[in-house]
């Protein structure tokens, strides 16, 4: 499969990581005292930058059978004024958590991103399904922030209408995500733009690793919630953790 096609097939979705949001479900963590322990050593010191985390972003040679295509948006780093265009805020405070996680401007900073679609190799004219992640560093302890201010949000949001930087509203809600074991702490959940039921439901997974949070959203290319590319995340994540203990 060309690349150009999955760069068509990647605008289908009306939810795009970055460019759109999420709401609740129940979370599932994978998180044991080995891998906590070894998140312990992978934290706390400078945070990775844009360069490291491009090094650190996985490539086709890393996951054969797939196609990555890398997102070319800039990160805080490129834009001082800190303008940019996919801002959403929820109109509930408790679900502001999620809708930061695609928001370009969440309330803990990030401090470098890189983003990339992929999807599996095929030769039908767009791939059956479409995910997006957005790989991020995060000052030391603000990950853990990102990470239980999403399991606590995920405990009480049950909805949200998340307002774009245009004040265009989108209503969500959210439903349960499967559990997922990958990084230090993991945790799914199921957002759905009620405006677009067709097409507008997306899997939603967020991974911590070390002072790294990265966030996939996963869907069908017509419609409906993707699979989450668990071989991809995990190859993801042990990428990262290579890059966070050469610091």
């Amino acid at each position: 499969m060309r690349k150009t096609r999955l760069a068509a097939a990647a605008v289908l979705p009306a939810l795009l990581l970055v460019a759109a949001c999420s709401s609740n479900s129940s979370d599932h963590k994978g998180k044991s005292d080995a891998t906590s322990s070894a998140s312990s050593v992978l934290s706390g010191k400078a945070p990775l930058t844009k360069a490291q985390l491009t090094s650190a972003l996985v490539t086709e040679t890393d996951v054969p059978g797939w196609v990555i295509q890398v997102s070319q948006t800039d990160d805080a780093t490129d834009s001082p004024d800190g303008s940019d265009d996919a801002t959403l805020v929820a109109d509930k405070p408790d679900c502001q958590p999620l809708a930061d996680i695609t928001s370009s401007k969440p309330t803990i900073h990030r401090m470098a991103f890189v983003g990339a679609a992929f999807a599996k190799t095929t030769t039908a004219a767009t791939p059956e399904e479409v995910n997006q992640m957005l790989v991020a560093s995060h000052a030391p302890g603000d990950a853990q922030k990102v990470m239980d201010s999403v399991k606590v949000s995920l405990k009480t949001c049950t909805g949200f209408t998340g307002v774009d930087n245009s004040g265009t509203r989108t209503p969500f809600t959210i439903g349960k995500g499967p559990s997922v074991s990958v990084g230090d702490e993991s945790v799914s959940y199921v957002m759905t733009d009620t405006a677009d039921k067709e097409t507008g439901a997306a899997l939603v997974t967020v991974v911590k690793t070390g002072d790294t949070i990265t966030a996939y959203l996963s869907v069908k290319s017509k419609g409906g919630t993707g699979t989450f590319p668990l071989d991809v995340a995990r190859k993801q994540s042990d990428k990262l953790k290579a890059v966070l203990a050469k610091r």
